[in-house]
């Protein structure tokens, strides 16, 4: 176990770490790097979320494979599991292991069936960097066998770094970019199967892959993420991405109907304004409870879940709808996600 003077040099450091002008991918290789020589894991993956949806945008890892970041991306939208990134960005300590939200019985876990023996990894720590009540990143740290499993110590120095680590993502994310190439001016389109493997694609849609391709995989994480929450939704699902070019595209995706059963994937990116959302939300003049409800609508949760996570009645719910509805000008979940993500 590391000693409490050498969890706040680190600490220290990353702070530091943070208050440097970096861009996103830098900034979260270096926190990654002088975090993991106080906390030593085998691989691991740190992510950028988009606040509203709360889907990963963009991901920097080692350690981990293509088919894996795929795994991931189903358990972390489609399976009931413990300890998802999306919880931890509610939570009071916005940091865990997997043996503790498991009570000790790890095995009890889909991810750690599914999706940490690909990697050979038995151990999981994971944390969601956030400030002001929105999200901006999340990271996980995998150990093999050979290591013990991550401590209450290593939870509480994640925990101690959620806001300034979020604050630096959230600066970066409007850093100027360094790679000023555009991408296509065009809606990209691609079709995926039901395991999100790419059938076929547009030209537009190859040339948004390769400004989004940042970890080696077929399709990049932001892709993934979104495809498969609009696996199982019963609306499309949508996501915004920042490219390397600083552009900002909108995807959504949803299963098609008729033909061959399972239905394909459609997916498709295409250019978007890149409006803070939350200027967006104030210009609305949304009360704070308003876009408490808004932003799980957002990431696709039903009114009763909605309810559960709020302390308030799904009646209540429904009220704040009816108010977002009126002062946003929609009828619909489905127009008010379009709005709110510029599509």
């Amino acid at each position: 176990m590391s000693s409490p003077v050498a969890r706040r040099e680190t600490v220290r450091d990353i702070e530091a770490i943070c208050r440097l002008d970096l861009g996103s991918r830098e900034l979260r290789r270096r926190i990654a790097e002088r975090l993991t020589r106080l906390v030593p894991a085998d691989s691991y993956c740190f992510g950028t979320i988009d606040p509203t949806t709360l889907l990963i945008t963009d991901d920097v890892s080692a350690g981990l494979t293509p088919a894996a970041a795929a795994a991931a991306a189903h358990n972390e939208y489609l399976v009931d599991d413990v300890l998802k990134f999306a919880t931890l960005a509610r939570s009071e300590v916005p940091a865990g292991t997997l043996g503790a939200a498991t009570g000790g019985d790890p095995e009890s876990s889909h991810r750690y069936r599914a999706v940490l023996p690909m990697i050979d990894a038995r151990h999981e720590l994971r944390a969601s960097f956030v400030v002001d009540r929105r999200c901006w990143g999340a990271l996980a740290l995998f150990g093999g066998g050979g290591r013990p499993d991550f401590t209450p110590a290593d939870v509480d120095v994640l925990r101690r770094l959620s806001a300034p680590v979020a604050a630096a993502l959230r600066r970066a994310v409007h850093r100027a970019p360094t790679d000023s190439a555009p991408g296509p001016a065009e809606a990209g389109v691609l079709l995926l199967d039901q395991d999100l493997r790419l059938l076929s694609e547009n030209p537009a849609a190859k040339l948004w892959r390769d400004e989004l391709a940042g970890s080696g995989a077929e399709l990049p994480i932001a892709v993934l993420e979104v495809a498969a929450r609009g696996r199982g939704a019963a609306l499309p699902a949508y996501g915004r991405i920042r490219g390397r070019s600083g552009r900002w595209l909108s995807v959504h995706a949803s299963p098609l109907s008729g033909g061959q059963c399972p239905a394909p994937l459609a997916v498709t990116m295409h250019p978007a304004p890149a409006a803070d959302v939350a200027e967006v939300l104030l210009a609305y003049g949304l009360t704070p409870r308003e876009r408490d409800v808004l932003a799980r609508v957002v990431a696709g949760l039903p009114s009763r879940a909605i309810a559960m996570e709020l302390h308030i009645t799904a009646a209540t719910v429904q009220d704040h709808l009816k108010s977002v509805f009126a002062k946003t000008g929609v009828r619909s979940r489905r127009e008010l996600v379009a709005t709110m993500l510029d599509l």
